[in-house]
């Protein structure tokens, strides 16, 4: 064999060998193909809005510890009713009007949510509805309008506005119960065979006590004038007993319709008086209720209403 072909020779023996042992070497493992690593999204962090309306400090003296006044607002602060810390007793009307001073602070409110803090002016005024004896205010002289305003402002956690919705068409709907029971409720204050209607159904716990007491205003529409009742009133069930229905107010005129607005317990003896307002053609009034052993009517409508 010549040099040439031992060289040869030796050379496809080692590629042989090479290749008769490669297929036992173990091989590095190819990487895995990464992960995609999920990852929770990002929380929604939404701008803080803020209070939709100011925030007051309504901290205060509350009765029977100072003197205390709730007004009707109509361009200026008409006085319905009082709590005279000396004297302990209710009053209403003129007699109000001495408790509160130059620059004392009101709290004033709307049923829209609409609420402010001013202070009264110097001496007395007249409303829009010609009330004398009001308390100007500069924000109701510039044309501000709120529903009702209390001095003083420690008043106001006290104070309760009903909504409107429940004197609308749907929101003064009563059931059969209820409409059985103020249907008999006024035939002992009236005898008629006019239409019966409703006007309001509110709920508002007066006394205290955890539970509601149901409101209800109604109407005897007279069937020879159907712009006229034959009655119209306002009817409170204590603790919601329809069995112990009992007459808050009542209308004199026949087209005049008592509604509940609000309550708010003026001496701090923890029975809510009755804020009531009355409507008419052309035109509307408000005064307070005291409810002891029976309703009591505190002054007179305001803006010459009821007659």
């Amino acid at each position: 064999m010549t040099r040439a072909s031992m060289q040869l020779f030796r050379g496809l023996s080692v590629l042989t060998l090479f290749t008769l042992v490669l297929p036992g070497c173990k091989k590095d493992p190819e990487p895995e193909p990464e992960k995609e690593v999920k990852t929770a999204p990002e929380p929604v962090v939404l701008p803080d809005p803020g209070p939709v309306e100011p925030r007051f400090d309504l901290s205060g003296p509350t009765p029977p510890e100072t003197s205390t006044v709730v007004f009707s607002v109509d361009g200026a602060l008409t006085p319905l009713a009082c709590f005279n810390k000396d004297k302990g007793a209710l009053a209403s009307g003129a007699d109000c009007v001495g408790l509160v001073a130059e620059g004392s602070e009101v709290y004033m409110e709307s049923s829209f949510g609409k609420k402010a803090l001013e202070k009264t002016g110097a001496g007395t005024a007249t409303s829009m509805c010609a009330d004398e004896g009001a308390i100007p205010v500069a924000a109701l002289s510039s044309g501000a309008d709120y529903d009702w305003a209390v001095w003083p402002k420690s008043l106001a956690p006290t104070f309760t506005q009903i909504s409107p919705d429940t004197w609308s068409d749907r929101g003064a709907r009563l059931d059969e119960a209820e409409t059985k029971a103020v249907q008999e409720a006024i035939a002992k204050v009236k005898k008629s065979a006019g239409e019966f209607q409703p006007k309001q159904k509110a709920t508002i716990d007066i006394d205290g006590d955890g539970t509601d007491e149901l409101f209800a205003s109604a109407v005897l529409i007279n069937p020879n004038d159907p712009d006229t009742y034959l009655f119209s009133g306002l009817f409170m069930a204590p603790g919601g007993d329809l069995t112990k229905l009992q007459l808050i107010d009542q209308a004199k005129k026949g087209a005049d319709v008592i509604k509940l607005f609000g309550a708010v317990d003026l001496n701090g003896d923890g029975k809510r008086e009755l804020w009531t307002g009355i409507s008419f053609d052309g035109g509307a009034g408000e005064r307070m209720v005291e409810l002891k052993d029976k309703p009591t009517v505190m002054g007179k409508w305001t803006c010459g209403a009821g007659g």
